[in-house]
């Protein structure tokens, strides 16, 4: 019997931005995706996510990677307003999972960054995760783990079981949301059931 949903964050609660992060700043597609080969596919994007690193560290290696950008690269990444942005259906589509019965939870590969700099966009999530929400409002997400607090991410299997540890959670009893699939094997690996998200009615019509 599933007790529990697990819900990634980005691209499943939110939208996550790319080349229309650096768009939105005035950059062409042709700066944008260069911009963007620079800082989010570089493999140091990850570290914001861990969060162990500081910011300057991170910021000065793909600067490092890329001289000629290294002044847009600073100026793109010192406030990151824009990265996710909120899905006002959010909410009621957590409240409508609850409502069927479940207990709901987030685990998230999210930077301090994003956390700090899109509080708009994140409404679902209780005080207690670095969200604008209350603890124990309807609706309102209060357990769960980001990566950036915990220091470790998807979909290395440390991040699982300490879901499963810390909130008591039976793999075979929860179902992990996520539109990544490297991210559902990793749950899998745990007896966790896994849905690929592709719209939220889907994934209520599977749960």
């Amino acid at each position: 019997m599933i007790r529990n949903v697990v819900l990634d964050i980005g691209g499943v609660l939110v939208d996550y931005n790319t080349l229309d992060y650096y768009t939105a700043r005035g950059y062409t597609v042709s700066e944008a995706e260069k911009l963007k080969a620079a800082t989010m596919d570089s493999p140091f994007w990850k570290e914001f996510d861990i969060g162990l690193m500081p910011y300057d560290w991170i910021v000065g290696k793909m600067k490092e990677g890329c001289p000629s950008l290294a002044s847009d690269i600073g100026k793109c990444l010192q406030d990151q307003r824009g990265i996710v942005s909120h899905r006002k259906e959010s909410k009621g589509w957590i409240e409508a999972i609850r409502q069927k019965g479940y207990r709901v939870l987030v685990l998230s590969n999210f930077s301090q960054a994003a956390l700090r700099d899109c509080p708009e966009a994140l409404d679902f999530l209780g005080e207690n995760l670095g969200g604008t929400g209350k603890m124990g409002e309807p609706g309102v997400i209060c357990e769960g783990i980001l990566s950036s607090h915990d220091h470790m991410i998807k979909p290395y299997p440390s991040i699982y079981a300490q879901l499963l540890m810390r909130y008591g959670l039976i793999g075979e009893e929860t179902v992990f949301v996520d539109d990544t699939k490297e991210n559902l094997l990793g749950a899998e690996r745990y007896g966790i059931h896994t849905i690929l998200f592709r719209s939220r009615e889907q994934v209520l019509g599977e749960l």
